[in-house]
């Protein structure tokens, strides 16, 4: 049976030193899994192939849309989309309008097989681009400070995440959400030791936001009775 409640509140002492020696996430989700059930560590597997596996195909993403798991089908949407930007924007910046738009077509991850198929989206649409988002990543594509560029991209993600589990505290989403921010922090420690160490007090401080926050609410619930 999965202890959600002490998963999340360990996890900001599972990374205790983690401004003073490299992050371990890893580690931390060697502690997570030895207190998951199978089938909660199998959902962690699946989603944490998106880090892992630059080479993921239109399969994955049919299978995330799919997910059980709300922050799955969210996070994943949201990097299939990013991904598919990011491919139309390199094309218009090295090839004609025309080939562009080839290339566009031929390497963008879209998930309907074929007009006669059974395939419905999801309609999970908190992760949908609106139109503001669309205009704060073309910003972040068109940067040409490749540091900067990786760092304004991360924040998008970051934010994304926060909104994507306002309300989800202890549970398995709750979990992906840390571990998909461990990712970051663990990018940005070996791009820029002092970026890392910050997103990593941030990741910390969140963390425990998010349980001081649920305890006292368990609190003013049991109160009333």
């Amino acid at each position: 049976m999965n202890n959600y409640h002490y998963i999340i509140a360990s996890l900001p002492v599972l990374a205790k030193g983690g401004e003073d020696r490299s992050f371990n996430l890893a580690k931390i989700r060697e502690e997570i899994a030895a207190q998951c059930s199978e089938k909660d560590n199998q959902a962690i597997d699946f989603f944490c192939r998106l880090f892992e596996d630059s080479n993921l195909d239109r399969d994955y993403f049919l299978k995330a849309s799919q997910s059980p798991s709300r922050f799955t089908r969210l996070y994943s949407k949201l990097d299939r989309q990013i991904r598919n930007m990011m491919v139309s924007s390199a094309a218009k910046v090295l090839y004609s309008p025309e080939k562009a738009e080839e290339l566009t077509q031929k390497y963008q991850i879209e998930l309907a097989p074929d007009p006669y198929g059974d395939y419905v989206e999801p309609s999970d649409t908190e992760a949908d681009l609106q139109a503001a988002d669309r205009q704060a990543l073309s910003s972040v594509f068109s940067e040409e400070n490749i540091v900067s560029k990786e760092k304004r991209l991360d924040e998008f993600k970051w934010d994304k995440i926060n909104s994507f589990t306002t309300l989800d505290f202890f549970n398995i989403d709750c979990i992906l959400a840390f571990l998909a921010k461990g990712h970051l922090v663990s990018r940005w420690l070996k791009l820029d030791a002092g970026e890392g160490k910050h997103l990593f007090r941030k990741l910390v401080a969140e963390v425990r936001g998010t349980f001081d926050k649920h305890k006292l609410k368990y609190t003013i619930d049991e109160n009333n009775g």
